[in-house]
């Protein structure tokens, strides 16, 4: 059930890229948090998530499945409860307050589905439509309930990660096919008449930033302009205008991008999405060199939920993304998403470490 730490069983190539974004990221927010305070505590998040994602190695990885649906059904509880006893913030009761510190239950559960969905479809491969029902049903609930809070962007992960893992599963070109039917279908008749409308704006707003400029439209602009000033060496750390003026709301979370871009320029930007490649390069090829359904399975969800919070939030900073909250990993300020991150990391490396073990 436990085991000792061994550093020779350690991927070395996704333990050192991992945290050189991570200290990049620090060195960013450094120049973009508003407030000192929130630097020193994302250092705090960046220790603990260290801890927490050294002392999941502790585990076997049979361990790990055995009680993937316990873990499971406790973060779906903790999203029922987060309703009735959470914090909202801007507009989203998604938050369980501790002192100083916040936890939000939906990142946790991106774990816990990735898991749960990794150990159920191990030896189930989809052949008829009716072999969906069963990953549908455990993906339903986390996002359903994340779309109550509601935390739009958490649920488009969750949706990525389960896309993601179906996909990896083997998914035949002909169900892709009637996916996209029903999402091109759907989208028009069903998803968007239940659309907040200021959730719609943001929508229109990426085919147009202009229509309203002082409004839904000013974070886009503000970051478009921020990464046209930066040029190709940038205007110098700390030295950022739009971003030290305080023209580009939320510049630690959703729009550090434009900072980096701003201040460290089109090389900064373009070492920055190298080193995010690499870390998913690393991800792929251990996928591929895993012996088990399962682990692969598991890989496969982690490189869908950083993949897809990392195109979403740099095409938000570049205008041809919608907001939607969703944080860079690694890199924007928030505890709760930088452990989240460092944990799936580490089942990553958890199964690639025990990939000779049955599932």
């Amino acid at each position: 059930m436990i085991r000792r730490l061994d550093l020779t069983l350690y991927d070395w190539p996704l333990v050192l890229i991992t945290l050189g974004i991570n200290v990049a990221g620090l060195f960013i927010l450094a120049s973009a948090a508003p407030n000192p305070r929130l630097w020193k505590m994302q250092v705090v998040w960046t220790l603990l998530a260290l801890v927490a994602a050294a002392a999941l190695q502790l585990l076997r990885k049979d361990t790990l499945y055995r009680y993937s649906y316990w873990f499971y059904m406790l973060m779906v509880l903790s999203l029922v409860a987060v309703l009735f006893v959470g914090r909202e913030v801007n507009g989203a009761r998604s938050w369980f307050v501790f002192g100083p510190l916040r936890l939000q239950p939906s990142e946790l559960a991106k774990l816990a589905l990735i898991i749960a969905l990794a150990y159920y479809l191990r030896n189930r491969p989809l052949r008829r439509l009716t072999d969906y029902l069963g990953p549908l049903l455990l993906a339903a609930p986390p996002i359903v309930l994340t779309m109550v809070e509601p935390d739009l962007g958490s649920a488009l992960v969750m949706s990525a990660v389960v896309f993601g893992i179906l996909f990896a599963r083997g998914l035949p070109w002909r169900h892709l096919l009637l996916a996209l039917l029903l999402v091109a279908v759907a989208t028009p008749t069903v998803v968007w008449p239940h659309l907040k409308p200021y959730q719609r704006e943001r929508v229109l707003v990426v085919l147009n930033p202009a229509r309203d400029p002082l409004g839904a439209g000013f974070q886009v602009i503000q970051s478009m302009i921020a990464v046209g000033s930066g040029g190709v060496m940038g205007k110098g750390y700390g030295q950022g205008t739009q971003a030290q003026l305080g023209f580009i709301p939320e510049r630690q979370t959703d729009f550090i991008f434009s900072v980096l871009a701003e201040e460290m320029g089109l090389v900064g930007a373009l070492a920055i999405l190298l080193a995010y490649a690499a870390l998913l390069y690393r991800l792929g090829v251990m996928a591929l060199e895993v012996l088990h359904d399962g682990d692969r399975l598991l890989i496969a969800g982690v490189i869908a939920l950083l993949a897809f919070q990392i195109l979403v939030n740099v095409g938000v900073t570049l205008g041809v993304a919608p907001v939607t909250g969703i944080t860079l990993p690694l890199f924007s300020y928030g505890g709760t998403s930088l452990l989240t991150t460092y944990l799936a990391i580490g089942l990553a490396q958890l199964v690639y470490r025990d990939r000779y073990e049955p599932v």
